[in-house]
């Protein structure tokens, strides 16, 4: 919970930073009125402990109308481009629109704020493209919102300490905080690589496998792979870059591949690009943890392949190199432990694993399907 609350304090402060700036501004700013003179009108007068308690109590209760408000702003965009809302998660509340019903948890690790909807419909190039600009704007209208509501509330406050004045800087304050999640996301799904994940990640995630998309997204990921495979490995330009290695997206995507196909066979730059990753996991030097778990996702899939298409020494040989062998091994290789040990503590250790990631968020149906079946045909099931 802290980690959730932290991006909204910081964002409070920047956001304050700013509304101090704009009231400096402010054309609506009294003549030989300063600026702390503003600020220090209207502080309400608290003593005693009742008292002081139902200040927090109302100020706790801006901040949630608050956030209510800015996922009211994501959703207002869903509805614009068509979207189909499926939950919202505010508090201890739990809106599950398509069940039509309302579940109450306080433990909800979406306590602070979120809103999810279904991707729009896609199957070609220009379906997807669609589907894209339109999740852009989901995820930018809720900062838009955010900024946008609170700064004609603090323009239009009588004071910094009236409900509009607070509603103003917490407003301002989410706002910029999520420009760093939310705006930062709807930019970066202007990179193929990216949108492409995305679209893979919420395919999993869905209670049935779509198998129209699954075909698409293969055939354009195969083609965007097969264009970086033709391309030198990125240099150290950006924050999704590594020293030596591909964009940290371009793994991503080599994984839902792996993971997401059926048939063993591999084309020619998907070998390229895995080989390169198992040269990168295995160079000595420290790697970032994203970018050593995406290696790791990517390369335990490949040793799940090897084993399928009966290359048993390769598959073994290739866990080795990503810690397979190790006594503390990464949770991301129980799959490859799996196929590989054909243990049946190896496997329902597993099968846990993904059934521990269904919740009212994300089912992983489609994943879990996908997976039962290739574990049968395997003789793991």
């Amino acid at each position: 919970m802290f980690k959730k609350i932290m991006p909204l304090l910081i964002g409070a402060a920047a956001g304050g930073a700013a509304a101090w700036a704009a009231v400096e501004l402010s054309v609506n700013r009294r003549a030989g009125a300063s600026l702390t003179d503003r600020i220090g009108e209207g502080i309400p007068a608290v003593s005693g402990f009742g008292p002081a308690v139902l200040l927090i109590l109302g100020l706790a209760l801006l901040v949630m109308f608050t956030i209510l408000l800015h996922e009211f702003g994501h959703m207002l965009g869903a509805v614009v481009v068509g979207s189909r809302i499926t939950r919202l998660y505010w508090g201890p509340w739990i809106f599950l629109f398509p069940e039509r019903r309302v579940r109450f948890d306080f433990r909800s690790k979406f306590f602070f704020g979120a809103m999810q909807c279904e991707i729009r419909p896609y199957a070609d190039d220009a379906s997807f493209a669609r589907a894209i600009r339109a999740q852009r704007i989901v995820y930018g209208a809720g900062p838009a919102f955010s900024l946008a509501t609170g700064a004609a509330a603090w323009i239009l406050a009588p004071g910094l300490w009236s409900i509009a004045g607070g509603y103003g800087l917490i407003s301002v304050g989410i706002g910029l905080a999520t420009l760093v999640s939310d705006g930062a996301a709807a930019v970066m799904l202007g990179k193929r690589n990216f949108a492409l994940v995305t679209a893979w990640s919420l395919l999993i995630q869905e209670a049935r496998l779509d198998e129209k998309r699954r075909a698409f997204l293969t055939e354009a990921s195969l083609r965007y792979l097969a264009e970086a495979a033709a391309s030198a490995p990125a240099s150290s330009q950006g924050s999704n870059k590594g020293a030596k290695g591909r964009d940290l997206y371009d793994l991503y995507l080599l994984y839902y591949v792996k993971l997401m196909r059926e048939e063993h066979e591999v084309s020619e730059p998907e070998i390229a690009l895995t080989e390169e990753a198992a040269a990168e996991r295995s160079r000595e030097g420290k790697l970032a943890k994203m970018r050593r778990d995406a290696l790791d996702m990517a390369l335990s899939e490949e040793v799940v392949r090897l084993c399928e298409s009966g290359e048993r020494e390769a598959a073994e040989e290739l866990y080795a190199k990503i810690g397979g062998s190790q006594s503390k091994r990464s949770p991301l290789l129980l799959k490859a432990r799996a196929y590989i040990e054909r243990s049946e503590e190896a496997i329902r250790e597993y099968e846990a694993s993904v059934d521990a990631l269904s919740s009212d968020a994300a089912s992983f149906g489609a994943l879990r399907q996908l997976d039962r079946k290739r574990l049968q045909q395997a003789g793991l099931a």
